[in-house]
């Protein structure tokens, strides 16, 4: 059984809900990330599934997270507001949006419009490389998703068709949010996060020679709450553009017969989860909650047979700490 693993951007709260996801499959079938045939990630989502590609495991993750690990968060974020960020970001990007009119475009083009981030990604790029060292997993593949800051186009970091990168700076650009964070220079080009196009990115992995993938997509849900003040409506329409999106890469997968798998957020979670998706207060309560709900979608959902012929003697070992 070959199986990829797709985990999506929803920053530091969708961080936290799929660490809970990935400890709930590791409790029910033994399954890590490291046990993937290919790992894809974006934003936040790369982070996490470069620690699970390089054999960290779950429960570590979560010490990260609720900053009772040994590792931190990458140290602290210097950044002045002096001078102020003035000006457009990226005309470049906008214009292109504007001309070419692709699908999600509108994002791009607002993001183009915005000032340039001032927050360094340096600690993000310091904590992959604390953690996972300077070189890319042999195995499973990674693959990091990032956007090109110039024309907005998904760049694949990992392949062979991408810039070559070291897996921090990869894993910093896919994370940086534009207008939040400063843009990240690899080579002669500048790249922003990754969920800009797709919190998913699920399409990308439809080419591979795969028999199941796992998605674990923290910024869509099928289930829905009452609107309650302006943050939570905006919240709660990115989450219906979020599913629509995730819907729409699905059908790739479904066309190439490769079985998918979706873990999203409940009502219990979203709760939780709240508005705000870069709140540091709630990682231990949304970690809990999303393995509770993570358990009951994989108990519900037929995934125990299809992960029981993974071969173990074709897959890493499942690393207990950090390499």
């Amino acid at each position: 059984m070959r199986v990829g693993l797709v985990l999506g951007g929803g920053g530091v709260v969708g961080a936290s809900w799929t660490v809970g996801a990935l400890l709930a499959l590791e409790d029910e079938f033994g399954f890590r990330a490291n046990q993937a045939t290919r790992v894809l990630g974006t934003s936040s989502g790369a982070l996490v599934g470069t620690m699970g590609a390089a054999g960290i495991a779950p429960a570590e993750m979560a010490e990260y997270a609720t900053g009772t690990g040994s590792g931190g968060a990458g140290g602290p974020y210097h950044f002045s507001l002096w001078p102020p960020p003035l000006g457009f970001g990226s005309a470049r990007m906008a214009f292109a949006m504007l001309r070419e009119q692709r699908d999600r475009s509108f994002g791009a083009l607002l993001m183009g419009l915005l000032p340039r981030g001032v927050v360094p990604t340096d600690p993000i790029r310091r904590l992959v490389e604390r953690v996972v060292g300077g070189a890319w997993p042999a195995r499973p593949a990674l693959r990091v998703v990032a956007c090109d800051y110039a024309s907005g186009q998904r760049v694949t970091f990992g392949s062979a068709r991408a810039p070559q990168s070291s897996v921090g700076e990869a894993v910093a650009a896919s994370c940086a949010i534009p207008a939040f964070f400063q843009p990240v220079r690899i080579g002669e080009r500048s790249y922003v996060d990754g969920g800009l196009h797709s919190h998913s990115n699920l399409d990308l992995i439809a080419d591979e020679d795969l028999d199941l993938v796992i998605c674990i997509s923290p910024m869509s849900a099928s289930a829905s709450r009452a609107s309650g003040s302006m943050l939570e409506r905006i919240a709660a329409a990115r989450r219906r553009r979020a599913s629509a999106t995730l819907a729409a890469e699905a059908q790739t997968l479904s066309s190439r017969g490769i079985e998918l798998v979706v873990l999203e957020p409940g009502l219990a979670d979203l709760e939780t989860m709240g508005a705000n998706p870069m709140a540091r207060d709630r990682a231990e309560q949304v970690i809990a909650t999303a393995r509770a709900s993570a358990t009951t979608m994989l108990r519900r959902l037929a995934v125990g047979s299809m992960l029981g012929s993974v071969d173990p003697a074709t897959r890493p070992p499942l690393a207990a700490s950090t390499p």
